[in-house]
Parts: C-alpha cells; structure tokens; sequence
C-alpha cells in the first residue's frame, strides 16, 4: 500500500494526522477511530514518538503575543552569523533558504518593544551584508491538518482551523499556558501538580482556550527523519481575495501549516513533498490554480538550523 513516508504504514500514517488535529486524544479513542486492536495502536504510538518522527506541539493564539518573521538576503552567510542568531531573544525557528532570500527567521515575543529590539540587535548583527530585510506580522498561526499522512478521506471532517477571538488572559491562565507550552503532552494530574490548580480549574481553562480558538494540542513531525522534505512558498494575494485563497488551502493535500500575514507577503505557508522535483510540481500547481488570486509567490527551499522552540 502506498504510503506517503516510506517509513511509515498506512496506520502510522492516519495516526499522525489524527493527533496533528488533536494531540491530547487517547489510544482507545485512536484505538477505535482507526477500527484496529489498541494494542496494535498503542505499538504505532510509542514508536513515531520514540523514534522522533513526531513530537508533542501546542500552537498558541494568545492576544498579547506577537509573532514575526524576518526574511533576509545577505551578501554573504557564514556560521558565525547563524551562531549568533540563534542566540537572540525570542527566537522560535531558524532556516537557512534557497530562493529570493536566505534566512527565514521566526521570532515569538510578548511587547512591541521586545519586537523592536529583536529587529535592532537582529539589523545589528547581519548590518553590513544585508541586501534585503522584510519583516511580516503574523496574526494568527495553525496547522491545516497534516493532510499527506490521511487514508481516510472521513477524518479530513475532524480538522476545525482555530479561529482566535481576542481575549484577555487570567493569570492562572498565563501560568496554565507557559506551563503546556513548554510541555504540551503534560497529564491534568501533573499540571494540577505544577500550578497547585484544582482538576475543575484547569478543566475550565483549557473549555476557555477550545471557546476562544486559542490553543491547538498537535504534534510536529520531523520530516527528515521521515524520508519526506518541508519547504515554504510565500504568497501576495490580489485584494478581496482572501476568502477564497484559504479555502483553497484547507482543501490542499499538501499544505500542512499556514501563517497569515502582514507584510510584502500575506501568507507563509509550509509544503511538504517526497522529494524537490514533487514540491516543485506542487508550487506550479498551486500557481496555475490559484492564477487569479495570487499577485505574487516565490518559493523557499528550507534547511532548519534551529527547529521550533517554545
């Protein structure tokens, strides 16, 4: 049977779809989603974790978080430069790229001024091989489902894209989120444990963030380790367009995370493919379907230097 990962089988495979929509489900609920014995599911389980093919992810919508992306072209990249980047406040990802620039660099920050200063000592370390500096907002961040690893076109009806609604955080709740953030397949009895917040509370919490489209408990795949390559295609859509376009993205098999955005570009979006001529045949696609909607696209072909933090 065709698989999407040559690692992987087809149970393996709707497994990680299933926990990318909802990572927090049980193996009996899995167990019997998938119609296969527990224990062989519990098997499937413990190794894509074991294995590092997946881990544990929350995605966070919190309104007094800002997320930004840095998209530069150098004159000259060196190790020296990626060393120091890394070592910057509030970075979440780092990728060297092939294409219109050479660094994609995701950073995560709770001020303007924390945002400022990351753009500052940022300019300051790369200041004199910059060709090309862009800066995009992000307003909001999800998974669309990782729709490659689905054999099973039923489960596609599971995956509700959040839909962030402003609201202002409790402290028990900040305290509940840094906490889950950090480790996000962490049990209700050990967060009890952690915060010294009843079972109730906690229960009441976590309804708040689902009410509110704030949270996400999903999982990152490294697609390294699953013989399958992730690359980013950056998109400018013609106005009043929108709507339209993410439609379209939440119906692509290969699509598998969108950022929207405000900047040059208005999304980033992250393409998965079983190898570069694949992903190539996906931007064209993507292109030639979308022919009056996009104004403008380029291409990245990604090498994480840095993956995800929380």
């Amino acid at each position: 049977m065709v698989t999407f990962s040559p690692k992987l089988d087809r149970i393996s495979e709707n497994i990680i779809y299933l926990l990318s929509v909802d990572s927090r489900q049980s193996v009996s609920t899995l167990a019997n989603e998938l119609k296969v014995n527990r224990k062989i599911v519990e098997n499937r389980v413990n190794k894509l974790f074991n294995e590092d093919y997946i881990k544990h992810l929350a995605v966070t919508n919190e309104s007094n978080r800002l997320r930004f992306t840095v998209l530069v072209k150098l004159n000259k990249v060196d190790e020296t430069t990626i060393h120091n980047v890394k070592k910057l406040k509030g970075l979440l990802k780092l990728k060297e790229t092939l294409g219109l620039y050479d660094l994609s660099i995701l950073f995560s920050v709770y001020s303007q001024t924390d945002m400022e200063e990351a753009i500052s000592k940022l300019s300051n370390i790369l200041h004199n091989k910059i060709i090309t500096f862009d800066v995009l907002s992000h307003h909001f961040e999800d998974t669309l489902g990782y729709k490659s690893f689905c054999h099973d076109g039923g489960y596609l009806q599971k995956h509700q894209l959040l839909s962030p609604k402003s609201c202002v955080l409790s402290n028990d709740e900040s305290v509940v989120l840094k906490v889950v953030k950090k480790k996000p397949s962490i049990s209700y009895v050990d967060l009890a444990k952690e915060t010294g917040m009843s079972y109730l509370k906690l229960k009441e919490i976590n309804q708040k963030w689902i009410q509110y489209g704030l949270v996400r408990f999903s999982v990152d795949p490294d697609y390294e380790k699953l013989g399958l390559q992730f690359h980013n295609i950056l998109v400018k859509i013609k106005m009043g367009k929108k709507q339209e376009f993410d439609a379209y993205l939440q119906k692509h098999p290969r699509i598998h995370w969108v950022k929207h955005s405000n900047g040059r570009w208005d999304y980033v979006l992250s393409v998965t493919a079983r190898n570069i001529n694949e992903f190539i045949d996906i931007t064209k696609q993507i292109r030639t379907e979308n022919n009056d909607l996009i104004l403008d696209e380029t291409s990245l072909i990604s090498k994480v230097q840095e993956a995800r933090r929380y």
